[in-house]
C-alpha cells in the first residue's frame, strides 16, 4: 500500500543540532519581524485614519501594494532591490525587511479596523477634557482598540511564523532551507520534511493556544 518505501529517519535525526539551529534562526526571524510589523502597521494604521489626504493617500498605496501581491515576490524583489539603491544588507535582513513591510501592511487594516472600532463619542468627551486628538490616541483610543485587536494579531502572528519559510529562497538557513539541504544531501526528503514539521508544530501549537485564550477572553469581557 505504500508502494514499497520505507521511511529511515536515522540519517536526518543524526544532523538534529542543525535542526535546533535552524529553529533558533527561524525564531530569531519571527521575533524581529514581528516587532518591526507591529511598530510599521501602528503608524500606517493611524495613518489610514488621518483625515488628510496626503498622508492617508500614500500610506494606502503601501498598504495595498504590499498587501495585493505575492509575499514570495516581494521577498526575492527586495533582495535584488536594495543593493541596486546602494543598500547593502545580507540575506537575512533583506528577508526580515520584507516579512515586516508585508505583515505591517495588513497590521495597519487590524489597527485602522481596531481604532475606528471605538465610538465617536470617544474622542469627543477627550476634547472636551482638553486633550489634543494625539494625546486621546495615545490615552484613551488605542488601549481600547487593543484589546479588540489581539486575536486577529494573533492569527496574524501565526501566519508569520509560517511564512518564515518562504526566506528560504534567498538562501536563508532556517528550518525549510536545512529541510531541503538534508533532504537533498540524505535523500529522504520526505523524513526531512515530517522532521521540520514537528518543529512548526512545536512554535505554533503555543501561539495558537494563546490565540484562542484571547478569543475567549474578549468574548467574556464584551
Amino acid at each position: 500500500m505504500n508502494g514499497g518505501y520505507q521511511f529511515d529517519f536515522s540519517a536526518v535525526l543524526a544532523r538534529y543540532p542543525l535542526f535546533f539551529e535552524a529553529a533558533l534562526l527561524t525564531l530569531e526571524i519571527l521575533a524581529i519581524a514581528t516587532v518591526a510589523s507591529l511598530v510599521i502597521g501602528l503608524f500606517a494604521g493611524i495613518g489610514l485614519t488621518s483625515e488628510r489626504w496626503y498622508v492617508r493617500g500614500p500610506v494606502r498605496a503601501y498598504v495595498d501594494l504590499f498587501r495585493l501581491t505575492p509575499l514570495l515576490v516581494q521577498i526575492v524583489t527586495i533582495f535584488f532591490l536594495l543593493p541596486i539603491v546602494g543598500i547593502t544588507v545580507n540575506a537575512l535582513v533583506s528577508g526580515i525587511i520584507a516579512l515586516s513591510l508585508n505583515y505591517a501592511a495588513f497590521y495597519a487594516e487590524i489597527f485602522k479596523a481596531g481604532i475606528t472600532s471605538i465610538d465617536r463619542g470617544q474622542w469627543e468627551a477627550s476634547r472636551a477634557m482638553g486633550m489634543k486628538d494625539s494625546t486621546a490616541l495615545r490615552r484613551v483610543i488605542l488601549p481600547q482598540a487593543i484589546r479588540r485587536m489581539l486575536p486577529p494579531v494573533g492569527n496574524m502572528l501565526v501566519s508569520l511564523t509560517k511564512d518564515t519559510s518562504l526566506v528560504s529562497v534567498i538562501g536563508v538557513a532556517e528550518l525549510m532551507s536545512v529541510s531541503q539541504t538534508l533532504g537533498a544531501s540524505t535523500f529522504r526528503n520526505l523524513e526531512s520534511l515530517l522532521v521540520v514539521t514537528v518543529f512548526y508544530l512545536a512554535i505554533n501549537i503555543p501561539l495558537s493556544a494563546l490565540v484562542s485564550y484571547l478569543h475567549k477572553k474578549q468574548v467574556v469581557n464584551a
